[in-house]
């Protein structure tokens, strides 16, 4: 498999709150890893809308007893974190049903998880865990055995993004009941941050063959009942060893269609949306979301928007037509076109969200390709293809990707471009750019929370589903896993950085911060410590 890194969290969501009533976030963006997820499972969901909660449960009502209702646009589908990434999946079960081994703290340092402690060496080779004396929502006591397999499967897991920390992994083992013992053949910056993330989310051996429909876990909450295409409802883990979260229910109900949801918001029907789409920003501002609500927005939510080209098809092989085009990307039209709100996103000609080291907003200094259409323009014409038509497969049915791309066409047919547009549905897009061999397309917009590691290749046949394939970008990535300081490993990412916009066969647009509503009566929200999950047992009404 090519190497992949988790060097940091990476997402951004927005959250509305309506001022004097109850509310509370969740939102759904459909994204490369939630339709990847979707297709591992062998199918893709397209959730009904369900009823909203009716006059008679105000959130005055829950508010008095403790009890939380969040919107969510997308259905997991299923509970399986082994398998899937879903975004569907990972706002909920991690941190509220999981815990992780250890936990990445905001300053970049890590706290205890399921190890209350650890011992590196000096090489940074070996790392000792001490597990915690707990009990799973099961009542069975956690063991390095538990510790051990939850690790392994991970690593053996079909994610990507979840078994890339583990590339420089030799071995793991149990040294005894309560300590679990973890060889390196490299030092490795993302193994160590990796394990207070996903891929070292822990759950009991005992419990795979369920995990699918009933998760254990060592966290807060226990998922009291999962209707599919309707709600998941949470409570209190009973055995958890720390302190007992306030909120006493918690419930996610999924309603597919986000101006449904943010109409339920306004009217006291759900208590928060967590995470609300680039396709919805515009009636943030324009119906007084951001006025009625708390606006909040982070990068740990954050994805990135970006333009990208198949590297086994021609013209796109061709570096004078991937230039050409970039170059008729305004990048700062996205963020007027869908009114985003402020500090929300970002026009960058770099790939990296606002919280990494080598974050740069779009500037003719920061961008290999800065707009110029009428340049870009002469150059297609001058590469041949101005009037070849040019392959833009899109979405016609997910908002978050399909407006981004009738603007982006827009764009490159004002410079002078001919495009020939092939809009398909999420499952055929699914079918011919993530499950299919060769991929299908010519241009495409994709919007991801995955950092650029993703893009890690030292074998052609096998790239990934974008076909981009760089081992110069691949070196710089491994050399700074391996970096031994922060400085160092700024310095290499920064450099790699440079290379996947001077190769141009992905074209960042924006960076695009996490944005939800919340109502000011909820205290205690805390941004995403595990990949973009949404931590209730942080909440609390006032």
């Amino acid at each position: 498999m090519p190497a992949n890194f988790l060097l940091i969290g990476n997402s951004f969501s927005v959250y509305l709150v309506q001022k004097g009533k109850n509310l509370s976030h969740k939102n759904f963006r459909v994204s490369r890893g939630s339709v990847v997820a979707a297709i591992a499972a062998g199918s893709l969901l397209i959730a009904s809308a369900v009823t909203t909660a009716s006059a008679a449960t105000p959130s005055s009502s829950r508010k008095a007893a403790d009890k939380l209702v969040l919107a969510a646009l997308q259905d997991p589908g299923t509970l399986d974190i082994v398998k899937q990434n879903q975004t569907a999946l990972v706002l909920w079960l991690p941190g509220n049903v999981y815990e992780s081994l250890v936990t990445n703290l905001p300053d970049g340092t890590a706290g205890p998880g399921v190890a209350k402690s650890w011992t590196i060496s000096k090489d940074q080779l070996t790392y000792t865990f001490n597990i915690r004396d707990e009990k799973f929502s099961n009542g069975a006591a956690v063991t390095a055995d538990d510790v051990v397999y939850s690790l392994t499967s991970m690593q053996n897991g079909p994610i990507g993004s979840y078994h890339g920390p583990f590339t420089q992994v030799s071995s793991i083992t149990a040294k005894d009941s309560k300590t679990v013992v973890i060889k390196l053949k490299k030092s490795s910056r993302s193994f160590f941050h990796g394990m207070g993330e996903m891929s070292g989310v822990i759950q009991p051996k005992a419990s795979e063959a369920t995990r699918a429909t009933k998760p254990i876990g060592s966290g807060p909450y226990v998922l009291k009942e999962y209707v599919p295409n309707d709600h998941l409802t949470f409570i209190p883990n009973a055995t958890y060893w720390g302190t007992a979260p306030s909120l006493k229910e918690v419930t996610v109900k999924i309603m597919t269609d986000g101006n449904a949801a943010l109409a339920a918001l306004k009217a006291g029907e759900i208590d928060s949306f967590p995470v609300i789409t680039i396709d919805l920003w515009e009636r943030i501002g324009k119906q007084g979301f951001d006025k009625d609500f708390t606006l909040q927005n982070y990068p740990q939510g954050g994805e990135m928007l970006y333009t990208l080209f198949n590297s086994n098809q021609a013209p796109y092989n061709n570096p004078k037509v991937r230039h050409a085009l970039a170059k008729m990307i305004d990048r700062k039209a996205f963020n007027v076109a869908y009114g985003a709100p402020v500090g929300s996103s970002d026009p960058t000609c770099g790939y990296g969200l606002q919280n990494t080291s080598w974050f740069a907003v779009e500037s003719a200094s920061t961008c290999f390709d800065a707009y110029d259409p009428a340049r870009g323009a002469a150059e297609l014409k001058a590469a041949g293809f101005a009037k070849t038509p040019l392959d833009y497969v899109s979405l016609t049915d997910v908002p978050d990707l399909s407006l981004p791309a009738d603007l982006q066409i827009a764009q490159f047919v004002k410079a002078g471009a001919t495009i020939k547009r092939n809009a398909i549905s999420l499952a055929e897009y699914s079918k011919t750019i993530f499950g299919g061999r060769p991929q299908q397309f010519g241009v495409s917009i994709m919007s991801d929370p995955a950092l650029f590691t993703q893009f890690s290749c030292t074998d052609k046949s096998k790239a990934g589903w974008h076909t981009y394939c760089s081992k110069e970008l691949t070196g710089l990535l491994i050399q700074a896993d391996g970096a031994k300081s922060k400085a160092a490993f700024d310095d290499l990412m920064k450099k790699a950085a440079a290379v996947l916009q001077k190769d141009a066969y992905i074209v960042p647009i924006l960076a695009k911060a996490g944005v939800g509503l919340w109502q000011p009566a909820l205290k205690g929200w805390k941004a995403p410590r595990i990949f973009v999950e949404q931590n209730f047992s942080d909440l609390s009404w006032a």
